[in-house]
């Protein structure tokens, strides 16, 4: 108004205006006064109010997923969300809760079978809202041990991640008869990786038959520790052993192992096994029941009948075409190994604390064993080697033309023998007897109770006077050369370590060892002081010599033909070794350097074996 009004007022002292113009400057006048009254008002208004917050809405799309004992809790964002709550609960454990600004949570260390429930709350500074629940269970852990309740009648791979408990007698595939024509047959293969463990229950209910393992006829394992021709690690060997705790395992804890195959025995077409083992033998002398190779079989034995007697491994009419190398059995209630007939051989065996006898052989055994050391337990014990023909029929062919070499027999008999293993058991070192034709080579037989070598009756003694009289014919004949007896049934005197059992004389046992040009010697073998102490797995004893005896000379294994007869060559190229020295390891080699070490247990009570299907 300062401006306006005394121009106004000059327009209207001066000069005549246009009524035209006095309105136009009327209606400026106004609208500048109300523009400064709006001004001046305005300065006395409130100051406006900010945007209301309003609490965030619930998340969607929660989900919850298991993958192991770990559950992921994931959700779609709240757009109003500051931070997330998110709660996992189970029925019997506390609630776990996280808090995030992310749209994930992970929960782990979860319980094995358990189903949870998850929920996520959105929160902001004006409250909170819950989502509905997503569960997700935590899936059962696997069991680290499979009974085995049926037979196995389809192929099938037992792992080391498993142990497998045998709770009863247990076939692999169904008989197929002596030429695989049953009409029953079913074959099936089990393949059990290195390192795997199988257990029999023990402690079953009176009258129920013991735990045991049979390979039929036209069926096969394979148990191969390394797939080459090594010893195993300790951690590669495949073990047969009893389902008590460790510390309290012992002889007869479970059956044993049974492979029956379609090759010869003197027994028949076919022959039924001890224990209902199942039939076995028939005309393929070069069959195939797979392989045992690394393999342990402990504390197991079954006393069906005072003769019906399960072994550790029993062979049945088993053929050339099988593997059988680095194999230990330990303490067994009945013989340690047992060929009935058959060609398969053994080489690197290792039989320990056996109930009866370490060896035994009978039924025309027409393959080879070679590298053996048995040491008796004189707790429980018979012959170190037992070897046969037929003891019904002399004349039963084939006849057991089988070759021994190499072996180290340890008795335990405690009147002669001074270590731990002694006590009240232990026979002989070698019965030869029921009319064989075995032949015996490169091998040390001592601290048996009775004898090192006997002859026995009937036959058995024809046999050994053929070889007398020059005879070289495996058919006719027995043979021992270049071995060595010391301190049986005595120390000091040669006549002491032999005896008569029932065919030659005491004296004519020694004229026969002593036979010029066999080589045969009554002296110390020089072994190792540790060599009669129980021992254990990280500390076995040392059955070792220090050197060969002066004047020793070995038997020349080289002559020795495989006219596929009266032996029979491995089909995967195994063959006997000649070798220089008597027994089982080379004499000088460190416990270190020897094939049993490493890999064999020791103890009385499977204190250094594996843990059973408990962990135990």
């Amino acid at each position: 108004m300062g401006v306006l009004v005394p121009h106004f007022a000059n327009l209207l002292n001066g000069s005549t205006i246009d009524m035209k113009w006095m309105r136009l400057l009327a209606i400026l006048s106004v609208v500048s006064l109300g523009s400064l009254a709006t001004v001046a008002c305005g300065d006395d208004d409130p100051p406006t109010e900010p945007p209301q917050v309003t609490a965030p809405s619930a998340p969607t799309g929660v989900t919850a997923a298991a993958n192991g004992t770990t559950i992921t809790v994931a959700w779609t964002a709240v757009s109003d969300a500051d931070s997330y709550d998110v709660s996992l609960s189970t029925p019997g454990e506390s609630a776990r809760s996280e808090s995030t600004t992310g749209t994930s949570v992970d929960f782990t260390g979860l319980t094995p079978g358990a189903t949870y429930a998850a929920t996520v709350t959105a929160t902001n500074t004006a409250g909170s809202a819950t989502s509905t629940a997503a569960t997700a269970q935590i899936a059962d852990e696997e069991p680290d041990f499979v009974v085995v309740e049926n037979d196995i009648l389809a192929d099938v791979t037992w792992t080391a991640d498993k142990t497998y408990v045998l709770r009863q007698p247990t076939f692999v595939g169904r008989d197929c008869g002596t030429d695989g024509s049953d009409p029953d047959c079913v074959e099936a293969t089990l393949t059990i990786e290195p390192g795997t463990t199988i257990v029999g229950r023990t402690n079953l209910p009176q009258g129920v038959r013991g735990a045991y393992l049979v390979v039929s006829r036209g069926s096969q394992i394979i148990a191969d520790a390394t797939g080459e021709d090594r010893p195993p690690t300790a951690e590669e060997v495949i073990v047969f052993t009893s389902d008590n705790p460790r510390g309290q395992r012992d002889r007869g804890d479970w059956g044993g192992l049974i492979i029956n195959g379609q090759a010869q025995t003197n027994a028949g077409t076919e022959a039924q096994g001890e224990g209902d083992s199942g039939l076995f033998g028939g005309m393929d002398d070069m069959d195939s029941s797979g392989i045992l190779r690394g393999v342990r079989i402990e504390f197991a034995g079954d006393r069906v009948t005072p003769s019906d007697e399960l072994n550790g491994l029993a062979l049945q009419g088993v053929g050339a075409g099988t593997t059988l190398s680095y194999i230990q059995i330990h303490y067994n209630v009945d013989d340690g190994i047992e060929p009935f007939g058959g060609t398969a051989s053994v080489d690197h065996l290792v039989v320990t604390g056996i109930g009866d006898d370490s060896v035994d052989g009978t039924d025309g055994y027409r393959g080879f064993m070679q590298f053996i050391v048995g040491q008796q337990r004189g707790d429980e014990a018979d012959n170190g080697m037992e070897l046969s023909n037929d003891g019904e029929d002399a004349d039963a062919a084939p006849y057991s033309t089988a070759v021994i070499a190499n072996a180290t027999m340890i008795g335990g008999d405690q009147d002669v023998q001074s270590g731990e293993i002694g006590g009240p058991n232990g026979d002989r070192g070698i019965e030869f007897r029921e009319a064989t034709h075995y032949r015996v080579y490169n091998s040390i037989l001592r601290d048996f109770g009775n004898a090192g070598v006997c002859v026995g009756e009937g036959q058995t003694v024809v046999n050994a006077n053929n070889r007398l009289g020059g005879e070289t014919n495996p058919q006719t004949t027995l043979d021992i050369q270049g071995s060595i007896v010391w301190n049986n049934a005595g120390a000091g005197d040669s006549m002491e370590n032999f005896e008569e059992c029932g065919g030659f004389t005491t004296q004519e046992n020694m004229d026969f060892f002593l036979t010029d040009g066999w080589n045969n010697m009554v002296t110390d073998p020089l072994l190792d002081p540790s060599y009669n102490m129980y021992g254990e797995l990280s500390a076995p004893p040392a059955i070792i010599a220090t050197a060969a005896p002066d004047g020793y000379t070995a038997f020349d294994l080289s002559t020795i033909a495989f006219d596929g007869v009266n032996l029979f060559a491995p089909t995967d190229g195994r063959t006997l070794v000649a070798t220089d020295y008597p027994g089982a390891v080379e004499p000088g080699t460190s416990l270190a350097d020897a094939w049993y070490n490493g890999w064999t247990i020791w103890s009385i009570d499977g204190a250094d074996s594996r843990p059973n299907s408990a962990g135990n």
